[in-house]
């Protein structure tokens, strides 16, 4: 009897895995064709040419995506079945990326600010959106998978992903780029993307368009919809496990108290919120990295496609090691080394103008590549370190507080765009390189912990 239960709950764990990879190589295609640093950047700042608007972009996905945790993470804490919560987050994120879509292309470059006010607003409902859903997400994810394999999990889960954006790249590029700079085998590629696309528009969705801006953009935004709601759907396959759970819903004010005790006892949890603190102060100036090339280094706006391109080609190559790095090593020696990566972007963006001009993409290429391999394995470290610090019962809770304490820090790219206008994109990244250091130091301090009762469930597999 008892060998029957265990054979199925293999098999439960294997289908499980299996979706919830399917899940989040959906995801990230998803996020690759909507990359905030490289296409929603460029977007905003062709309708408005403001670099505050482009910081403010990069803030409301963050804070939008962190502010509701707290408040669902109460109403998801005593419950067994999370899925639901899911369910209702994604439906929104769905409907929001369609409003978008829709605005985009019914208002097109008639009334830019109002497009971009349209932009904003739907765009803060689909980040809040994820937010409720990533809560349930992550509890049923730590239900699912065992600590020892969530590094392998995530990291499976970037090279998928990452491998598909490659090719989200090329699209990119054949979007928003002219054909009289498709030269060579990559323009060629592109070149054979953009034939398609046309076909595909005029032939099968008997739409007769130039795909001029905003329409590109718009169908940039349709390709994202159409994979957010493929994760959706892979992700409701998952078979939730039931766990123990609190026996019922604490008051607001009690839930609320926890926080302040996560904080006061437990050590390591302070160091990781201080070292999040670090990265998203560090990571301010990547909204503008893009906006510089563009506009103070001349480079074309078919460009970014190759950052996407090689941002996911570093990415893919760069998960493996991840992988192999936090199963051997633990998840903290990932977290140290993706801070330390994070010391040169900055560097070479500041030095980049002071370059040849035939080495201003090289340049920056380089940044994406290094870009890719350090947000992978960010994504990973992240990921797996959160849960496997959070107590098993209270984990919606003890993440919920982390990430609406860090609200604040998330409208650091705002405060980008503000030092752009004092200060200058150069200098901006002068004291990026700064904080980097810091949150290299704060890294370093990192305990690895897993919980006893989750490693002892996993023995008995």
């Amino acid at each position: 009897m008892k060998d029957n239960r265990m054979s199925k709950k293999r098999n439960n764990q294997r289908r499980n895995f299996g979706f919830a990879l399917l899940q989040g190589t959906f995801m990230r295609i998803n996020l690759a064709f909507v990359d905030t640093s490289t296409v929603l950047s460029a977007f905003i700042h062709k309708l408005t040419g403001s670099e505050v608007m482009v910081g403010l972009t990069g803030s409301m996905m963050t804070a939008g995506w962190m502010w509701p945790q707290l408040l669902v993470s109460n109403l998801l804490e005593h419950r067994q079945r999370k899925m639901p919560y899911y369910a209702v987050g994604m439906s929104i994120r769905v409907f929001a990326w369609l409003a978008i879509t829709f605005c985009t292309i019914k208002i097109g470059a008639k009334n830019p600010i109002l497009l971009a006010a349209c932009f904003l607003g739907f765009y803060f409902l689909s980040s809040s959106a994820m937010g409720v859903s990533t809560l349930p997400y992550m509890d049923i994810i730590s239900k699912s998978i065992a600590p020892n394999r969530r590094a392998r999990f995530f990291s499976l889960r970037q090279i998928f992903g990452g491998f598909f954006g490659i090719w989200v790249g090329f699209l990119v590029r054949a979007m928003l780029g002219n054909e009289d700079e498709f030269t060579g085998i990559l323009g060629w590629v592109t070149q054979v993307f953009k034939t398609f696309i046309m076909y595909f528009i005029s032939s099968v969705c008997q739409i007769e368009t130039e795909l001029g801006f905003p329409s590109n953009y718009a169908f940039l935004f349709i390709c994202s919809v159409s994979t957010a709601f493929l994760s959706f759907i892979s992700f409701l396959a998952v078979r939730e496990p039931i766990h123990p759970v609190n026996s019922q819903r604490q008051p607001m004010w009690q839930h609320l108290k926890q926080g302040p005790h996560f904080l006061r006892t437990d050590p390591n949890y302070r160091r990781f919120i201080f070292f999040r603190i670090g990265l998203h102060f560090s990571s301010m100036a990547t909204p503008f990295y893009t906006t510089y090339a563009l506009s103070e280094l001349g480079v074309s706006e078919a460009t970014i496609g190759f950052f996407l391109i090689s941002s996911a080609l570093s990415g893919v190559v760069s998960n493996a090691f991840w992988g192999y790095i936090g199963e051997k090593y633990g998840v903290r020696w990932v977290l140290i080394i993706t801070a330390g990566l994070m010391l040169f972007p900055p560097i070479i963006a500041f030095s980049s103008g002071m370059l040849p001009v035939s080495l201003h993409v090289p340049a920056y290429l380089l940044i994406f590549t290094i870009g890719g391999i350090l947000t992978n394995g960010m994504m990973v470290g992240f990921m797996a370190y959160m849960l496997n610090i959070a107590p098993p019962r209270s984990r919606p809770s003890y993440i919920g507080f982390m990430n609406t304490l860090l609200v604040p820090a998330s409208f650091a790219p705002t405060l980008g765009g503000l030092l752009v206008k004092l200060i200058g994109y150069r200098w901006l990244f002068a004291v990026c390189f700064g904080i980097c250091l810091v949150a290299f130091r704060i890294a370093t301090g990192l305990q690895e912990i897993m919980h006893e009762d989750e490693l002892e469930e996993d023995a008995e597999m």
